[in-house]
């Protein structure tokens, strides 16, 4: 077999064509990737001699310069190293999408198998783990890399690509995020059946729940999966479950990962239903690109801004209508404008059902709200903030019980949701408040702030203690009072800031 190093030394090119520079990646399980010129591009390839020590730009005025993916022989079977490289090059030869890097020739060499693929200077997505410059470049990497995954969704039968991660993304020269190594992808239907491809399956960190299940197969949804933890682990700089992944998401019930409080809400519900442990709860990758493409996670039909034909107040659309038919005894057309229902009407009839003591009319009231809150209406958000989140409030709890939520009832956590679902949903649903700095809900937004700060504060059992954190909201929440005039709320803030060591007088 091939010893690609000394033969990297020796100076001659693989198959008289392709000359080793340097070795650009060695983390991958079972191939090396080397930086390599195409000797069949260079004018004079008597001219060419040592290129160590060479920029980038000084080999490219010689030729083309190529990533050299090479079999690393000594860490499986040579038979089944062979047919990895075959299928990664065969699965997606007819692949052809902006976000997918395209194989553009695989061969073998002295018994070593390799693929050539288009370099990419940039490297990987790995340059933006913790270090990320802006949220604009969050919104474009979530478009491009579920861009690339639901075109490979779509194929028939689909193709799995089950090692989604931040390493596995490179940036191309346009500045476009590209999934590559399709070493380990699977067509729907047609995974593998062997030891050694199991333990080459994926990255444990990057893994769903479900793949840990005896007999489990590659899906569309353990891609999601994966990308959800790329994308917390580009935010935060780690990833969501520690390096079980999504055993220890399943088995040691370990809570949602926190967020940056400045996190765009929509991007948090992004990442949280990707992280679902439920797969059929996931969007699909279709779905993330589009609500990527409009910034917006559920995306909401356009015209939302005043709820059109909401299902829970359609008695009132009828009555509207009736009473057009009976005024006049010609049918009349009723305009768009008069079809709208002013948020404060559908507000008022959502709180009438919510406020009835049975299961189906919360529900009803609460996907009503669900519907205001899409169009940003600050009541009906902080409506399903109260419903779901930490709150002892006995109207808060009766919620709970009638959605069968259920909540700790002793110790610190008292009246805290005990799956952290709730929780954190609470928490996106405050912090989509306090965005929208909308000055008619002061109230509103101060107790928003207020209860940010307690899930950061107070020790529970969902939430990591982050004075920092919690220090940021009652400041903001402080704000907001004093322009609510709530000396009340006023005070507990100030209070929970002097146990900050932040001085209020």
């Amino acid at each position: 077999m091939l010893d690609i190093e000394l033969y990297a030394a020796s100076g001659r090119p693989i198959d008289n064509q392709y000359k080793l520079i340097r070795p650009i990646s060695n983390s991958g399980g079972t191939a090396d990737v080397w930086l390599a010129l195409d000797m069949n591009t260079v004018k004079d390839r008597d001219a060419v001699g040592d290129l160590k020590g060479m920029t980038d730009e000084e080999i490219e005025q010689l030729g083309l310069i190529v990533a050299f993916k090479i079999y690393r022989p000594q860490n499986a079977l040579d038979i089944e190293g062979e047919m990895r490289f075959r299928d990664e090059y065969t699965i997606v030869f007819n692949c052809h999408h902006t976000n997918l890097i395209h194989p553009t020739h695989f061969s073998i060499f002295q018994e070593t198998p390799y693929l050539v693929l288009p370099y990419c200077k940039q490297g990987s997505s790995e340059r933006l783990v913790g270090r990320l410059p802006d949220y604009d470049t969050l919104w474009k990497y979530i478009y491009d890399v579920s861009s690339g995954l639901a075109y490979l969704h779509a194929l028939t039968p689909p193709i799995i690509h089950q090692d989604i991660k931040p390493g596995n993304v490179l940036i191309d020269d346009n500045g476009n995020y590209s999934i590559t190594d399709f070493g380990i992808s699977a067509k729907s239907g047609n995974s593998r059946d062997t030891e050694e491809e199991e333990e080459r399956s994926g990255t444990l960190a990057y893994m769903a729940p479900e793949r840990y299940h005896e007999g489990a197969e590659p899906s569309t949804e353990g891609d999601i999966w994966a990308f959800g933890a790329t994308l917390c682990e580009i935010i935060t700089g780690h990833v969501p479950f520690g390096e079980e992944g999504g055993w220890a998401q399943e088995q040691q019930q370990a809570p949602m990962p926190t967020l940056p409080a400045d996190l765009p809400a929509d991007i948090q519900r992004l990442i949280y239903a990707c992280l679902d442990p439920d797969p059929t709860k996931r969007p699909t990758a279709e779905q993330i690109s589009k609500s990527a493409d409009a910034r917006q996670y559920p995306l909401k039909p356009k015209k939302t801004g005043l709820i059109i034909g909401i299902i829970a107040v359609c008695a009132l659309l009828i009555g509207v209508a009736l009473t057009y038919f009976l005024r006049d005894p010609e049918v009349q057309i009723i305009t768009e404008e008069e079809q709208r229902i002013p948020p404060e009407v559908a507000y008022a009839k959502a709180m009438s059902l919510i406020s009835q003591a049975d299961a189906d009319s919360l529900r009803t009231g609460m996907e009503l709200m669900d519907s205001l809150s899409g169009a940003n209406y600050v009541p009906a958000i902080y409506q399903m903030a109260f419903t779901y989140g930490w709150y002892s409030d006995s109207t808060s709890v009766a919620r709970k019980e009638l959605l069968g939520i259920a909540i700790f009832t002793s110790g610190d956590s008292r009246f805290l949701p005990k799956a952290d679902r709730w929780s954190n949903k609470a928490v996106a649903l405050f912090t989509n408040m306090l965005e929208q700095r909308d000055s008619a809900y002061a109230a509103l937004n101060a107790d928003a702030a207020y209860r940010l700060a307690c899930y950061y504060e107070v020790p529970n059992s969902i939430f990591q203690r982050n004075p920092e954190k919690s220090k940021k909201f009652l400041l903001t929440g402080r704000d907001w009072a004093q322009l609510a005039g709530d000396e009340q709320l006023l005070q507990r803030i100030n209070n929970g800031l002097e146990r900050l060591g932040v001085k209020t007088k």
